[in-house]
This record gives structure tokens, sequence and C-alpha cells, in this order.
């Protein structure tokens, strides 16, 4: 195939597996991968699956841009999240991404990711979905797993479903994990995993996950997802159930990720946007 006609995508990657996941599809879809990855945040291994690859450190916008431009990408994907802690320590912008953030009124996640994708498209890149080439990857409604959470149980998912939606309206997190309809943790800055192993220290067993989209979810970036190392920690913890937003939740490695909950007697359940 001639070159010219290979179409090209550029990656923006940020942490967990899902950077890498992507790259895969992507491959497979027939895309030439470029990838900008991000110290101590993006996995080693993406330089595997990708067909070129510049690290690059938080903030370093003007860096994007540039490697994507002498790579002539004209699309882009924004996948895996950027801990906000890094703001606080491994951040280190250059002038297009010092610039940005003086000139940015907000400083949550949606107006930070809807920021740099505007920066993008003013110099002719444009950001696409993050959910292209992994559809079979998104979450379907109903019962996931091989048994079903009980009537209990059930109530727990209701109720933190609520919960979960309100803390995303008001830009605090995604995730909050639930007991006999009480929240015993809420996710913040320190991310699902964390908010996940607080929850069940205090419930001690028993407890429900659920995770959802924000409100207007923009699915250029920041889609909700959960891996074969989220259910890991659920059964650490003792948990009984998560539950994930349908049609709008990534499910990572999602056989072995079913299989794990199966084999820790976890239920995992889609429920309605």
């Amino acid at each position: 195939m001639n070159s010219y006609h290979i179409k090209k995508l550029g990656l923006i990657a940020g942490n967990g597996r899902f950077p890498f996941i992507f790259a895969q599809e992507a491959k497979r879809e027939g895309y030439r991968v470029v990838a900008v990855a991000h110290q101590q945040e993006t996995l080693a291994e993406i330089e595997n699956v990708v067909d070129e690859l510049t690290w690059v450190y938080v903030g370093q916008l003007g860096k994007i841009i540039r490697t994507f431009q002498r790579a002539q990408v004209t699309q882009a994907v924004m996948v895996g999240g950027i801990r906000k802690v890094k703001l606080f320590g491994n951040f280190r912008p250059d002038l297009r991404g010092a610039s940005f953030l003086a000139r940015l009124k907000g400083r949550d996640d949606d107006a930070l990711l809807r920021g740099i994708a505007d920066e993008l498209e003013k110099d002719g890149i444009t950001v696409l979905e993050s959910t292209l080439c992994v559809p079979q990857i998104i979450s379907s409604a109903g019962v996931l797993t091989r048994h079903a959470p009980s009537e209990d149980q059930w109530e727990d998912i209701r109720f933190g479903t609520r919960v979960a939606k309100e803390i995303g309206r008001l830009g605090i997190g995604q995730t909050v994990i639930v007991k006999n309809r009480i929240v015993v943790a809420v996710e913040a800055l320190e991310g699902t995993d964390a908010a996940i192993d607080r929850g069940g220290s205090l419930a001690k067993s028993g407890c429900v996950a659920v995770k959802v989209s924000k409100p207007q979810q923009d699915l250029r970036f920041d889609v909700p997802a959960v891996g074969v190392e989220t259910i890991r920690r659920l059964r650490q913890v003792g948990a009984v159930a998560l539950a994930v937003e349908a049609g709008k939740t990534l499910l990572l490695e999602k056989e072995m990720l079913l299989k794990e909950a199966d084999s820790g007697g976890i239920a995992v359940v889609g429920v309605p946007a």
C-alpha cells in the first residue's frame, strides 16, 4: 500500500491500559499510530504497539502539537487520564502550555480537556471520540456476569447511581462506594482505585462500587473505564458488585475482566444512562 494512503492517527496517551488497547485496535483498523506519551504516566509498553512515539512531560502542549504537525497528523484522540496530582508535582509546561493555562478560566477536568482540544484544533488537528476503534468494549446494559446482584445490592446500585451522577455534575469524581444505602467513599483527586481501597476499608465487606459518566459527557475524552485491576481491588476489599453506565463506560480487557469477576463472586452490571 502506498504510504500516502495510509490513515494517520495521533494518539495522546495518558495512564492505564486504555492507550495500549486503543493503539492495538487502531492498528487493526489500518491506522498508522503517531503517539505522544506522558513521562511517569503512560505505560512504557506503548512503544511496542505504535508506529511513532514521542515522550513529553505533563503540560508540554507545544511539543505535542509540533510532533503531530511534523508527522502530518490532522486527526487525534486523547486516551487515558492524567492524574490531577501531577499538576502539583511532575508538571513542566512549555510556553504553549503555560500560555494555555494562564488563559483557562476553570481547572476541572472538562475545562482542561476541552481547552486542550480547542488548542489542537486551532492548529488543524481535529480531536475525535476516544471510543473510535473500540466499540466492542463499551458496556451493554444488564447483568454481564454469571450471577446477578441481590435485591439489596440492586438498591445500593440504584442509590449509588444517583449519588455518582451528582458528584459528576459537580466535577468531583465519577465513582462512589456504597453499603446499605450509605456512601462510604467518594472518588475525588485520588482516583477510582484509591476510592475503592478507602471505601472497602470502611465498609469491611459487602460494598458496591458504582461508576458513571458525567452529565453531558464528551466522548472525545475522559470516558469512564474499568479494567481487570479494578475487579482485583474490589475482590481484595470484599466488594460484591460493580455497576457501570451502559453505553458510556469502557470494559478494558473485557473477557478477562468478567472472568475475574465471576471467579471472585462479583456481579458486574451495566445500568441505563
